[in-house]
């Protein structure tokens, strides 16, 4: 194992791990389209010019009816530097690869020769409509930001959620870090960082690393860093298609939804920082009963929207009609913070209270 193969992993397992916080679920290889690649632990996916590494590769907890069942695929990049415009122009391409993959065999060509064939000239395969995103230790560059936007691929940055002194500890990871380390924990570490079983964390199997990851100042300090911000995260989904990576400030998301009752009248009201519109809080009450306090949740506004906010040179009265046309109804995947043990929760923008702020004129 490399240095960056170390530090790629660990980015891998970070990600793959807040996915399935959220009610996710890591995709199971069928040993052909998607496989495993024996001894490694890296999975491939089958595309039209190549099969691909899948770095992350995560179902949904539900499916929308009438359309191919979705699949996320996650890239992940941990450069020391932003992530340009070249890295999300090959997620775009990426997707179109693994989205456009068919087989068709010599003997199918021959066979449509007859019309009277009894067979389908395609395999028989359930298939997924891919959705690829991209996630780095680092920020992504405003070409790339614009270029994802335009495309429809998710963006996730460690630095939107995890300390900078956490981020930077990446960084770290080189030879002497590596060299430092015995071979036997070396080997257990990427094992557990690859190992997408659900009981790993707890595996007796790993005991000694867990033991040496206690005192380690470097990846045991991102890994228990991360573990103090997973159960504060849930992903959001705009019915644009639009995710979010929402972040409580406060530990455990799930509580904070259950103070609410299990529910209810779940509604949301939206806040930007005048002196950054690109972080917003989503606050998440049963407003017309003032039972408890709101849930807040931090987020970064999809870029996209943001972009279109921008030609508007922000103006409040533009951003009251971009809350209103893409936030009026979110979907918050958890199992933790949904009702009746559903996948998910919806919440609706507070209405109301939009056209109040609208009629005062306020932010």
């Amino acid at each position: 194992m490399t240095a960056g193969q170390l530090k790629g992993t660990l980015l891998e397992y970070i990600v793959r791990n807040l996915m399935i916080n959220c009610g996710f679920a890591s995709v199971i290889p069928d040993g052909h389209y998607i496989y495993r690649q024996d001894g490694s632990g890296l999975f491939f996916i089958n595309g039209k010019g190549a099969a691909h590494d899948a770095d992350v590769l995560m179902e949904p907890p539900i499916q929308m009816p009438f359309s191919y069942p979705s699949r996320l695929l996650f890239e992940c990049k941990s450069y020391d530097r932003r992530i340009g415009l070249d890295v999300v122009r090959n997620g775009l391409g990426l997707r179109y690869d693994i989205n456009e993959f068919e087989i068709v065999t010599d003997e199918t060509i021959q066979r449509r020769k007859n019309n009277r064939r009894d067979t389908y000239a395609i395999s028989s395969r359930k298939r997924y409509h891919y959705q690829v995103g991209i996630a780095s230790v680092e920020e992504f560059s405003r070409p790339a930001f614009e270029f994802a936007a335009n495309n429809k691929i998710p963006l996730l940055s460690m630095r939107w959620f995890l300390k900078n002194s956490t981020c930077d500890l990446f960084h770290r990871i080189n030879d002497t870090y590596l060299h430092d380390m015995s071979v036997e924990t070396r080997g257990l570490l990427y094992k557990f960082l690859k190992d997408k079983t659900p009981d790993s964390k707890t595996s007796s199997l790993y005991d000694d690393l867990f033991e040496y990851l206690l005192t380690d100042n470097i990846s045991g300090q991102i890994l228990r860093d991360f573990e103090e911000v997973i159960n504060n995260c849930v992903v959001g989904l705009l019915e644009t298609g639009d995710l979010l990576f929402l972040f409580a400030n406060e530990r455990g998301v799930g509580n904070l939804f259950r103070e609410q009752g299990q529910g209810g009248n779940m509604e949301a009201r939206l806040h930007y920082y005048a002196d950054d519109v690109t972080k917003w809080t989503l606050a998440i009450n049963n407003y017309r009963s003032q039972v408890s306090r709101p849930i807040e949740l931090e987020f970064n506004v999809p870029i996209g929207l943001l972009y279109q906010w921008r030609d508007f040179n922000y103006d409040k009265y533009a951003g009251y009609t971009m809350k209103g046309a893409f936030f009026s109804r979110i979907f918050i995947f958890s199992q933790r913070a949904s009702s009746y043990g559903l996948p998910f929760t919806v919440v609706n923008l507070d209405s109301e209270w939009l056209e109040e702020l609208r009629s005062r004129g306020e932010q």
